[in-house]
């Protein structure tokens, strides 16, 4: 069978921009009330998409609905702890009732509750378990009630962190189950591929957000002389750099890429 080529009348037909468009697609994007989910959910609706937004404060995810809204595309706003195992089936059914479909599943939530880390002799095993769940149980819960919901061709994004690639003393916990979510990644990538949903994965380095900020105890400043010494490319990351990825992997453009991560760190080693 011969291979298509840009000289068929049907490639020449859909444009290298049209690609890149989500126009007819809906997502869902959890976490998305502030930081990283936020600039996502703005991307895929700058792209085409309609885009609902689940996170646990109901005055963060409407604002960033009607910022959807905005750019010209439906939003929702949706509420709900991801820690319980009826939120994200329930929320995946509120927007297929919305919207009539999803196509888009992106798995940003996650993090660590108490913005500190714990060493080895100070880790109890419910804080394990509570990173454990919180970075990696929900993930898959979520990955799964969306494919269950999605046709062929959807997407599924998981958000995870360079903290899955390096050590990063302290964080263990949170470490270990974002490289979970790799691994998990790259079986369902293929599991799902005979119905040509792609899973990928986007690994952030030091993003300049909320949970950063509180983490670290960090100002703007002080993560751009922090990012003057540890990141090649010389600044901090925003939520925009990591939306960029998301947003290619969730078009067209992506069809034939699934198993994958990108670290999205300004080449931070």
């Amino acid at each position: 069978m011969r291979l298509p080529t840009c000289d068929d009348m049907e490639c020449r037909a859909v444009t290298m921009h049209d690609r890149f468009r989500l126009d007819g697609k809906v997502a869902l994007v959890t976490g998305g009330g502030r930081g990283i989910g936020r600039g996502i959910a703005l991307a895929l609706a700058e792209c085409g998409a309609d885009v609902a937004v689940l996170a646990r404060r109901q005055a963060d995810v409407d604002a960033v609905a009607r910022e959807i809204g905005d750019r010209g595309r439906r939003g929702l706003g949706l509420t709900g702890d991801i820690m319980l195992t009826e939120t994200l089936p329930e929320a995946l059914d509120a927007v297929v009732a919305h919207f009539g479909r999803i196509d888009i599943m992106v798995n940003n939530a996650g993090g660590n509750t108490d913005r500190r880390g714990y060493s080895l002799d100070e880790i109890t095993m419910e804080k394990w378990d509570e990173q454990i769940g919180l970075n990696m149980r929900h993930k898959f819960q979520g990955a799964r009630e969306a494919a269950k919901r999605m046709g062929d061709g959807g997407r599924i994004i998981n958000v995870v962190s360079i903290a899955a690639l390096r050590p990063y003393p302290g964080f263990g916990a949170y470490g270990t189950g974002n490289a979970g979510i790799i691994g998990m990644s790259r079986t369902l990538a293929v599991e799902l591929a005979p119905r040509k949903i792609t899973v990928n994965c986007i690994a952030p380095g030091e993003i300049y957000t909320d949970l950063l900020t509180e983490s670290l105890g960090w100002d703007e400043k002080a993560a751009q002389d922090y990012a003057d010494t540890a990141i090649p490319l010389g600044r901090i990351g925003y939520p925009e750099d990591v939306a960029a990825v998301a947003a290619f992997f969730a078009s067209p453009a992506a069809e034939w890429t699934t198993g994958q991560w990108v670290e999205v760190s300004g080449g931070r080693s």
